[in-house]
């Protein structure tokens, strides 16, 4: 069944190719705050805003006198105090969003690839993938190919879907960038 083998194959693929987009998380947060209205995007927006004017207040406060003018410092202080305060509990409903949207993300792609590979493999589960010419191989290995209930004589879908995904995942490994090797003076 020439469509088995390549869903499983995409299925493997798409799986890997994923593990990209949850290392760019933050990215696709900052994404969806700019794009999505919601409450969620209301406060990243007011979250950013509010950080801009801290620095604002801060670089004045670095300006002014503490003694000179101490009634204008105490002030920018204050102020400054104030909207830090505003900042921490903004920052933690921020992060709330962020990890119920990461939280999000992480099941629609189990729902994709996970769970649509697992009933694939319960509902094929009988079925042959590709035959394996006769005699090629002793029994006992045709049989460990067609675990647990595929036809002897063929590959079945879990064997099918453990190997393309152990290959994608030696595939992505090499793919990746390798660290610089720290470099040694002597």
């Amino acid at each position: 069944m020439a469509h088995l083998l390549i869903t499983i194959f995409i299925l493997a693929i798409g799986w890997q190719a994923t593990n990209v987009f949850v290392s760019l998380a933050p990215a696709f947060w900052r994404i969806y705050t700019q794009i999505v209205p919601s409450s969620a995007s209301a406060d990243a927006e007011t979250l950013r805003r509010q950080q801009t004017e801290i620095l604002k207040i801060r670089k004045e406060m670095a300006t002014t006198s503490s003694q000179d003018e101490f009634a204008k410092w105490a002030k920018l202080r204050r102020e400054h105090d104030k909207r830090v305060a505003e900042l921490e509990k903004l920052s933690e409903t921020v992060a709330a969003h962020k990890m119920q949207f990461g939280r999000i993300i992480s099941t629609v792609r189990w729902l994709l690839f996970s769970a649509l590979g697992f009933f694939i493999q319960f509902w094929y589960r009988r079925e042959p993938v590709f035959w394996l010419p006769r005699g090629w191989l002793p029994d006992y290995v045709e049989w460990g190919l067609c675990f647990p209930q595929a036809p002897l004589g063929s590959v079945s879908v879990n064997v099918w879907s453990a190997c393309t995904a152990a290959t994608a995942g030696l595939i992505s490994t090499w793919l990746k960038p390798k660290a610089p090797a720290p470099s040694r003076i002597v």
